[in-house]
């Protein structure tokens, strides 16, 4: 397949730290490839956030840019991974800085955007043209989406959890118990989903909710971190037994990453304290495969990257030249949207 066009940066030697002693300085076992693009004709979109990769040259991203008291947000498309980029009409909505655009596109053609409309009026709409035209599929307001197929989707507004079964007509509601805000969602299969949380006004527990059954039904899982958690920043599933989330704490105690290999019954803190806690904030977690994982971590403020090879049991880190906003496993590859404006990283294993 034709590889993204980039620009490359030489990443050699890496000071590696597993479990908070050092370790002798390795090559790392991947290449990282920065594309830096540009939005052709873009008159709100100034940088990337969240993407969906849909294949090696379609890429769908959150286009934004802040404003006094908010952010202008719109959906962003490229179709020659990531060079350039343009904006999709009828897909701007105005947000505040902490909210979502949320948005779901399952290949170059098919994909949903719920916004606010004209009208002030919530509304979804979807598209079957890669977003040349759109239609008005329902009113429901979404703050978090996920379409599995044509038919299926799941999406959450603070408490509450939403499913459908026609393609986004129409929509069931169900308020998950005792979770103050439901932070992140994520679904493998129709049946298979989980959403995370933290406890509501004291918020010293950190939730995590599986369904089997395409969220008609919710097992609660909840653990009491040694450290409170305000919210989960990240949350992922390799597959049905393995995932990670990274939990923000109260200002000053940093983030901390969590692991589980029995579907989200049991989450264990990670003990490797170079990459969390104190002055350090992670923001995103991914695994290629379960031993292949990856977190992207501020320290201070210099932007990092912690590896691990066997599971977790070691990490070694390096200095990265650019913050990293989001992430998408495709194809044994990670790829990732860079804040400063239009960029893109490619990280592929050797």
């Amino acid at each position: 397949m034709k590889k993204p066009v980039a620009m490359m940066f030489v990443l050699a030697q890496l000071v590696s730290v597993g479990y908070g002693q050092d370790q002798k300085a390795v090559n790392a076992p991947f290449t990282l490839t920065w594309s830096v693009g540009k939005c052709l004709g873009c008159k709100i979109a100034a940088r990337l956030g969240e993407i969906q990769v849909v294949s090696r040259s379609e890429v769908w991203a959150v286009g934004s840019e802040d404003h006094p008291g908010g952010v202008n947000t719109i959906v962003v498309h490229s179709t020659d991974a990531g060079r350039t980029w343009r904006e999709v009409p009828q897909t701007e909505k105005y947000t505040d800085p902490d909210a979502q655009l949320a948005f779901s596109f399952l290949d170059v053609a098919r994909g949903w955007v719920a916004l606010w409309g004209l009208a002030g009026e919530p509304e979804m709409i979807s598209t079957r043209d890669g977003g040349q035209h759109w239609q008005s599929s329902s009113q429901q307001f979404l703050q978090r989406m996920q379409f599995i197929d044509d038919s299926h989707g799941y999406g959450t507004v603070a408490d509450e959890f939403f499913r459908t079964n026609d393609g986004g007509r129409s929509w069931v509601k169900t308020k998950i118990p005792h979770i103050g805000f439901i932070d992140r969602m994520v679904f493998l299969t129709p049946d298979n989903g989980w959403i995370a949380g933290t406890t509501g006004m004291d918020g010293k527990d950190l939730l995590v909710f599986r369904t089997v059954n395409g969220g008609r039904d919710w097992e609660e899982f909840r653990t009491t971190p040694p450290q409170q958690p305000q919210r989960v920043r990240d949350l992922f599933f390799l597959d049905q037994l393995h995932g990670w989330l990274i939990t923000w704490n109260q200002i000053g105690e940093g983030t901390y990453l969590y692991s589980t290999v029995d579907g989200g019954k049991h989450w264990t803190p990670d003990p490797d304290l170079s990459f969390q806690g104190k002055d350090k904030q992670a923001n995103v977690v991914r695994f290629t495969s379960r031993e292949r994982g990856f977190v992207f971590f501020l320290e201070g403020a210099r932007n990092k990257l912690a590896y691990t090879m066997d599971g977790g049991r070691h990490w070694y880190k390096q200095a990265l030249p650019r913050y990293v906003d989001d992430c998408q496993v495709f194809e044994a590859d990670l790829l990732c949207s860079s804040a400063g404006g239009f960029r893109l990283l490619t990280l592929h294993p050797k």
